[in-house]
């Protein structure tokens, strides 16, 4: 019986060295200074631009400014049978949520409007996907819209690239 009231503190007298040391590191971390804090940088998906050369006279913009900067004058965009609203009504039907775990987000799809109207070159903006299976049911949904009207420059159909968002809910 008499071993017992001896254990606590021969326990203490072991234990005491090493809090202190724990003590001791505690109070040189605490003793550095803070780190500063820096804001990262901001992401933009914007290019360098050119300045106009003649800013007087407003050029319409094409869809080719958001990917090289550069402007085009341009007299009737492409357009979908019944309107951006119905193309999306469109896409949202054809769209198929891949397997797997489910994500939200938004594809950015790039496509050319060929002067006959029909689509050509659809893929996903670099860097503008969630992943690669969202990626390609974006593409697949697009590839599924009829034909455009396409977009006249001086008269004459050409052809144009568009960028249309895919949102997955």
């Amino acid at each position: 019986m008499r071993a017992k009231p001896l254990l606590l503190p021969l326990l203490i007298l072991l234990l005491l060295p090493a809090i202190a040391v724990a003590q001791e590191s505690y109070n040189r971390w605490d003793a550095r200074p803070a780190a500063p804090i820096v804001p990262l940088p901001r992401k933009t998906n914007r290019q360098p631009t050119a300045p106009k050369a003649n800013p007087t006279t407003p050029a319409a913009p094409d869809s080719v400014a958001l990917t090289t900067g550069k402007y085009v004058r341009v007299e009737s965009m492409p357009s979908f049978l019944g309107g951006a609203q119905a193309m999306y009504t469109v896409i949202s039907r054809n769209l198929k949520r891949p397997p797997g775990p489910r994500q939200r987000g938004q594809v950015m799809v790039q496509f050319t409007v060929l002067a006959s109207g029909a689509l050509s070159g659809i893929g996903v903006v670099p860097g503008r996907g969630l992943n690669p299976a969202y990626d390609a049911a974006a593409v697949a949904a697009v590839g599924r819209l009829n034909t455009f009207t396409p977009g006249k420059r001086g008269g004459q159909p050409v052809d144009m690239v568009l960028t249309v968002p895919v949102e997955f809910r």
